[in-house]
C-alpha cells in the first residue's frame, strides 16, 4: 500500500534538481510582469497582450497581470486589448535593466460599427484614430502615407516606407554597443545643435507619445527597424512645431513629429 506513494516521492526527488536547474537557467528579468487595470484601478481579467511582430499573445489573470516571458529580449511593440475597452499600443523592454512591472490602464469604450452606405465604396475605418488620420489627410498640412501605399512595403520593416518621406532621414547606429543596428528617424532639414548632430523626431503610436527626442541621438531608446509595415495602416509626418496638430505636440517637438497608426485586424 505504501510502495506507490514512495515511488512517487522518489520520482519527485529525482526530478527536483532538474526543475531547479531549469528555473535558475532562466534570468529573472525574463518574467517581467505587465498589469492591466481600469481607470478606477480594478484589475482586468482576460485582456490580450499581443507581440505585434510575431502575433504571439497571452491573457491576463484575475489579478490583471501577465508574465511577459513570451516576449523576446530587447524592445517589443505590444498591443493590449479587451472587448469593451479602448486598445492601446506601447513599447516594452525586456532586459536586465528593465525589471519593474509595467502598468497599463484601459479606458472603457464600446466599438461602434459604421453604417453601410451603398452609394459610397470607400473604406470606412472603425478606429477613431484612423478616422482622424483620414480627416487630417484630407485637410493637408503634413505628409501622409495611407494604407494602400503602405502595403507596397508589407514584406519587411517600416523603415523603407519612411525613407520616402521628404525631409526624413533614417539613421542606423553603426558604432559598437548594445544599440548597434538600431534605426531612428531624423529631420534632416532642421538645424543641428551643440547636443545633436542630427535632429530625432518625436514619435506617436496610436495617439500616445511613443518616443520623445531628449538629449543626443545616442540615447535613442526605440528601434524603427523592429516595426513591421504589416502592423500599420497610416503614417503622418509634420516637419516643425508650427505644423504639428495640438494633440501631437505635447513635448514642443522642435524636430517634428512622426505619427504611426496600427492596422485594424
Amino acid at each position: 500500500m505504501q510502495i506507490f506513494p514512495r515511488i512517487l516521492l522518489q520520482l519527485a526527488a529525482a526530478c527536483l534538481p532538474v526543475v531547479v536547474a531549469a528555473q535558475t537557467a532562466v534570468p529573472s528579468y525574463r518574467a517581467r510582469i505587465l498589469a492591466v487595470y481600469t481607470t478606477d484601478g480594478d484589475p482586468i481579467e482576460g485582456a490580450e497582450v499581443v507581440d505585434q511582430l510575431t502575433q504571439t499573445s497571452a491573457l491576463t489573470t484575475k489579478t490583471g497581470t501577465v508574465a511577459l516571458s513570451f516576449l523576446p529580449d530587447g524592445a517589443t511593440l505590444v498591443r493590449i486589448r479587451k472587448v469593451g475597452f479602448e486598445a492601446t499600443t506601447m513599447l516594452v523592454n525586456i532586459s536586465p535593466a528593465d525589471t519593474l512591472p509595467v502598468t497599463v490602464m484601459l479606458k472603457t469604450g464600446a466599438t461602434e460599427l459604421e453604417k453601410v452606405v451603398t452609394t459610397d465604396t470607400a473604406r470606412r475605418f472603425i478606429s477613431p484614430g484612423l478616422r482622424g488620420f483620414e480627416e487630417r489627410m484630407k485637410k493637408g498640412g503634413g505628409y501622409f502615407i495611407d494604407s494602400k501605399e503602405l502595403r507596397k512595403w508589407d514584406s519587411g520593416p517600416i523603415t523603407p516606407a519612411l525613407r520616402n518621406i521628404p525631409g526624413i532621414d533614417i539613421i542606423c547606429i553603426r558604432t559598437e554597443g548594445p544599440r548597434r543596428g538600431e534605426c531612428y528617424a531624423s529631420n534632416k532639414r532642421a538645424p543641428a545643435t551643440s547636443l545633436n548632430r542630427d535632429c530625432p523626431v518625436d514619435i506617436y503610436m496610436d495617439g500616445a507619445l511613443f518616443f520623445q527626442a531628449v538629449g543626443s541621438s545616442s540615447q535613442f531608446g526605440n528601434d524603427l527597424q523592429r516595426l513591421q509595415t504589416t502592423q500599420f495602416a497610416g503614417v503622418e509626418y509634420y516637419s516643425g512645431m508650427s505644423r504639428v496638430p495640438p494633440e501631437f505636440n505635447k513635448s514642443g517637438a522642435r524636430c517634428g513629429v512622426l505619427v504611426l497608426w496600427s492596422r485594424e485586424r
